[in-house]
């Protein structure tokens, strides 16, 4: 029986609770705010929130760069994008601006005028932003038992240093080989150079290797596009999607060891493998939808 000997991790939202950390982050804000002026927290935080995307988004140029690299607002309030390639040069020079101007509206919106406590914030929110990264359900134990006999790589969209500081954070950090990280190589899922990179990094191949991630786009089609099997974490109800039969759905990360250990037995292995074969022939396989 063949296993899949290399297992390519998408981290936010299969790994990692990112919505949690991104909630954290503004309500600790919002608290700070709350006791020196006495405003409501979660009314600050939602207005902090929503002052921060507007001025990400106003700023046209960083379009493009969101959906190369995968970053957000959330991601320019906190991250010094260290390490970066130099397409994101004029990101990193933007920034501190960007985070001024953010948190100083903000507190205007609320009848706010304190440029101390707007500095005061934004170290804040730098601070929690990954300070308590919480592995999702099930994740802790994935890892732990795959990294026994195989070979994890990271494959994640997003700054680097933020990246790193999550899995770190959550523990997770030591059980990786290696990691992968668009805003340091210069692309990012769902291109194909970034699945075969990751296999590289950990010395295998690709027919040896999975991807289990949580975003159909960018986790599942890039590995599609490298013949890799893909274990898809759908913790809500799913679009229709093109079936495949290289991928597998499941409901949360808890549910992905058994999948894999299914997709590995005996009986399913030669058919995963002729699959896989006939792929690399043709480039793609019949499907219909749901």
């Amino acid at each position: 029986m063949k296993r899949r000997e290399v297992v390519i991790l998408d981290l936010d939202g299969t790994l990692i609770d990112e919505r949690g950390t991104v909630d954290q982050a503004f309500l600790a804000v919002g608290q700070v705010v709350q006791a020196h002026v006495g405003l409501d927290a979660y009314r600050f935080a939602r207005t902090a929130r929503v002052t921060a995307q507007r001025l990400w988004w106003k700023a046209t140029w960083t379009d493009p760069l969101s959906d190369i690299f995968g970053i957000s607002a959330w991601d320019g309030l906190s991250e010094d994008f260290t390490e970066a390639v130099p397409a994101l040069d004029r990101l990193h020079a933007w920034l501190p601006a960007f985070r001024q101007a953010s948190w100083r509206l903000a507190l205007e919106r609320v009848g706010i005028t304190d440029p101390g406590l707007a500095e005061t914030i934004s170290v804040s929110y730098t601070q929690h932003r990954h300070r308590d990264a919480r592995p999702l359900p099930g994740a802790v134990e994935l890892v732990e038992a795959l990294a026994c006999d195989r070979r994890l790589v990271v494959l994640t969209n997003g700054p680097g240093d933020g990246q790193r500081r999550k899995l770190q954070s959550s523990g997770l950090m030591d059980h990786m080989r290696d990691l992968v990280i668009s805003t340091e190589v210069g692309f990012a899922k769902p291109d194909p150079r970034a699945v075969s990179l990751a296999v590289d990094r950990v010395g295998g191949k690709r027919e040896e290797a999975i991807m289990i991630g949580d975003t159909y786009e960018r986790d599942v089609l890039g590995a599609l596009a490298c013949n890799v099997p893909a274990i898809w974490v759908a913790d809500r109800s799913p679009e229709v999607r093109l079936e495949h039969p290289l991928v597998t759905t499941v409901v949360s990360t808890a549910a992905v060891l058994a999948a894999l250990h299914e997709l590995e037995a005996p009986e399913v292995v030669p058919r995963l493998n002729a699959w896989t074969a006939l792929l690399g022939k043709r480039g793609s396989a019949p499907g219909r939808r749901s």
